[in-house]
């Protein structure tokens, strides 16, 4: 028994058994203390005193624990373990947080337990504190008052092996003598079924994993052994920290279960291994800087910034100030001597010449917090690099844009004043020459006549056009409801005259409501129905059709990348001449013309307009036609429901 003596007396948690003064009496109201080990003198009395032979009541600890009397007789008549808190002090001052009671023959062992909670850190550090003032009780003494249930208190699985021997007196195995019944909670196995095995019976894997070899190092040298090792139980995977102690003519192994700490040292080697590839993907790094010293803790990927392998050069303030671009440095000197000043956010963008000489653009974004006496900052280094030359030709192009709008803006200027007052004088002259002449002029000079009014018409049609197409995404006014159904009898309205001539059939559905500009709407169905009315088939009645449908946006054609969720499909079919499927696309550009001028009349601008007009309402247009068939111009407009 002398391995018990030294386990107790060692043992961090403190111990201590009692007995009742009078065992027969059964409302007994104290108990007197027969045993305690080191730990329970350190938590229970302040000076060197012994504990021995004092009541419950006169220890004044004891005494503040709320129902330790009743808890006391509870265990010592039912032989049985109850668990009871500490009173909130001792277990703030302390650290022990619960106490277990358990029955044993003419007493009960009180252990104090330490919170594992808080004490999870330490799981590599052993289980054992030895003690310089050790209260001496022979073994004789100990065995006769507490027997061995008082190791099921603890946390850990202790297990006390003695060696085997070949026929050359070698160390060839270990036979486990006694294992507490923390075992039961891992193997499912009562240590009565484990007890009397050696270590390669009840687990052979003990040879190949190194734990017999360290174990024989242990005992032939008497030297403490701590390892780490990983067991299987029951399609289990568990880690243990051990720690094996020569004790008299075996050893004592203590192993606690450390698998959820491993589970959680595997995940954050996991997640720090995706930041780290996160960190170099996004071309990003981190650091946390103590602001009381110069020394400054970067990430693997900080170094890659600058172009060096990680810890190649020395990471300290001024280290880092000594890539900083000259004409910077002053810049973020003064930066982070705010931040350090008033424990502020910083937030930077600065050049740094890195290791090959190339210029870098970086951000460092750094936030200051204090954690107990000290205050750090923590922040992420991104390479800009790539960013800052996008803007850089973005400014560029923008400035390019300002300065093709302003020269646009001075072409309107031209087209709606300069250019239109002379045609304005043309066409008068025109105009007078042709009523004062009239009857004078011979039939060829008036045919040339009528060609150069034919022409200024011609032009003025096309400035106002182009005016027009120009003009589109300048609308001060703002979008608001309208129904289509007002927009197309206004046109039909204006186009009447056009349309009685041709004797024009015109049918359309009911028409929903959109959000947009009135004007510009009604110029997009004048366009498409003028267009309608003007390329007719010869001895054709004329027929124009306008569909509406409702759809969502999973209805919309593949190649369209509109975003709204409903839309309003609108059909504009005709039974005109049509024309091929090659110029679906191309018929909507500026300028573009199917057919010759003295064929049909127009500028070429009005199906550019349209499309402009569709697009500035988040919308888009399609055409289809066949020759000698017909065409159909198919409007896509988010629609108010």
């Amino acid at each position: 028994m002398s391995f018990l003596k030294n386990i107790v007396d060692d043992s961090k948690d403190a111990i201590v058994y009692v007995m009742p003064i009078d065992p027969q009496e059964s409302n007994n109201t104290d108990f007197k203390i027969v045993y305690a080990n080191v730990a329970a003198h350190t938590l229970l009395v302040s000076s060197k005193n012994t504990l021995v032979d004092h009541t419950i009541a006169e220890i004044e600890k004891l005494s503040l624990i709320e129902g330790l009397q009743n808890a006391l007789q509870e265990v010592f008549e039912s032989q049985e373990q109850v668990n009871i808190p500490l009173y909130a002090a001792l277990a703030e001052q302390t650290g022990y947080t619960y106490a277990t009671l358990k029955g044993n023959g003419e007493g009960v062992v009180l252990t104090f337990l330490f919170n594992i909670e808080n004490d999870i850190l330490k799981t590599n550090a052993g289980f054992l504190e030895s003690a310089n003032d050790k209260r001496i009780i022979n073994e004789q003494e100990l065995a006769g008052i507490i027997n061995n249930s008082v190791l099921d208190s603890f946390n850990n699985i202790i297990c006390y092996v003695k060696p085997t021997y070949d026929a050359n007196g070698e160390i060839e195995d270990f036979k486990i003598e006694y294992i507490n019944n923390r075992m039961v909670e891992i193997t499912r196995e009562e240590p009565s079924l484990i007890i009397g095995k050696t270590l390669l019976e009840y687990y052979p894997q003990n040879s190949t994993n190194g734990v017999l070899q360290l174990l024989k190092d242990c005992y032939t040298t008497e030297e403490n052994v701590e390892f780490l090792r990983q067991y299987h139980f029951n399609d289990e995977d568990f880690w243990f920290s051990n720690r094996a102690i020569k004790m008299n003519d075996g050893i004592m192994l203590f192993s606690k279960d450390v698998s959820r700490e491993k589970e959680y040292e595997e995940q954050l080697f996991v997640q720090n291994r995706l930041l780290t590839e996160a960190e170099s993907v996004a071309s990003i790094g981190s650091f946390r800087w103590n602001l009381a010293k110069t020394d400054v803790k970067y990430s693997d990927n900080v170094y890659r910034l600058f172009g060096y392998e990680p810890n190649e050069f020395e990471s300290n303030y001024e280290r880092l100030l000594s890539f900083v671009h000259v004409n910077d440095v002053e810049r973020v000197k003064k930066g982070f001597r705010d931040a350090r000043e008033h424990k502020g956010r910083t937030d930077l963008v600065f050049r740094i010449v890195t290791k090959t000489k190339e210029i870098k653009y970086l951000n460092t974004i750094g936030e200051c917090f204090k954690k107990d006496v000290n205050w750090y900052m923590v922040g992420v280094i991104r390479d800009v690099t790539q960013q800052i030359e996008i803007e850089s030709n973005l400014q560029a192009r923008n400035a390019e844009l300002k300065r093709t709008n302003s020269d646009l803006e001075a072409f309107n200027r031209v087209a709606s004043h300069d250019l239109q007052e002379p045609l304005r004088k043309i066409q008068m002259f025109i105009s007078r020459l042709s009523e004062e002449e009239k009857g004078r002029m011979n039939q060829k000079s008036q045919g040339y006549l009528e060609k150069v009014k034919s022409s200024s018409d011609r032009m003025r049609n096309l400035i106002n056009n182009l005016l027009s197409y120009s003009k589109v995404e300048e609308v001060v006014e703002l979008p608001k409801s309208v129904n289509l159904n007002d927009i197309l009898d206004n046109v039909l309205d204006d186009l009447g005259e056009r349309i009685n001539e041709l004797k024009a059939q015109i049918s359309a559905d009911d028409l929903p409501i959109v959000n947009g500009v009135q004007f510009q709407l009604e110029q997009l169905f004048t366009n498409l129905i003028s267009n309608s009315l003007k390329y007719i088939k010869p001895n054709t009645k004329t027929n124009i059709q306008i569909k509406s449908t409702i759809i969502s946006k999973n209805e919309l054609p593949q190649e369209l990348s509109l975003s709204n969720d409903v839309y309003v499909k609108l059909q504009f079919l005709d039974n005109g001449i049509g024309f091929e499927a090659q110029y679906e696309k191309k018929i909507f550009e500026i300028f573009q013309r199917l057919h010759g001028k003295n064929e049909f009349t127009g500028t070429g601008l009005g199906l550019s307009i349209c499309k402009k007009i569709v697009e500035s309402h988040n919308g888009a247009i399609m055409a289809k036609g066949k020759p000698n068939v017909g065409a159909e111009f198919i409007v896509y407009l988010p629609v108010l429901i």
